[in-house]
């Protein structure tokens, strides 16, 4: 008994395409989600300075090759509180709380509520590619 499997050289370069092609629709969804986030979070912000919710960006992290690895959403750090004149340290607390301090979560429950879509615009993206590779 033998096996001949016919093609595989195409399939081969279908999925070495397939590859090349399907880095920059991930990055382009995972950018639009983390906006999305970051907007939902800086609604949910609680706010008394405002300089929380100003601290509120986006961040990504690219291999030497230029490729984006990380795509997310950071709060706090380079803003600075007008009341206290130091940087927003305190993001921290108000996501998770603190002994003396009561959490109010905001950048959790934007993530949570965009996962949803999250998957839905990645996997449309990765459609759309493997139908254009085919």
């Amino acid at each position: 008994m033998s096996l001949r499997i016919e093609g595989i050289a195409r399939v081969n370069r279908t999925f070495r395409h397939l590859a090349r092609e399907i880095d920059p629709v991930v990055v382009v969804s995972l950018k639009k989600i983390a906006e999305d986030v970051k907007t939902e979070a800086k609604r949910l912000v609680p706010v008394d300075t405002g300089a929380l919710q100003k601290s509120i960006r986006l961040t990504s992290t690219a291999k030497v090759a230029g490729k984006v690895t990380r795509v997310g959403v950071r709060a706090g750090g380079y803003e600075v509180n007008p009341k206290t004149g130091n940087l927003v340290n305190y993001a921290v607390i108000v996501e998770f709380g603190s002994s003396r301090q009561s959490p109010q979560p905001y950048l959790i429950p934007a993530a949570s509520r965009k996962a949803v879509p999250l998957m839905r615009e990645l996997m449309k993206g990765i459609r759309k590619t493997v139908e254009r590779v085919r």
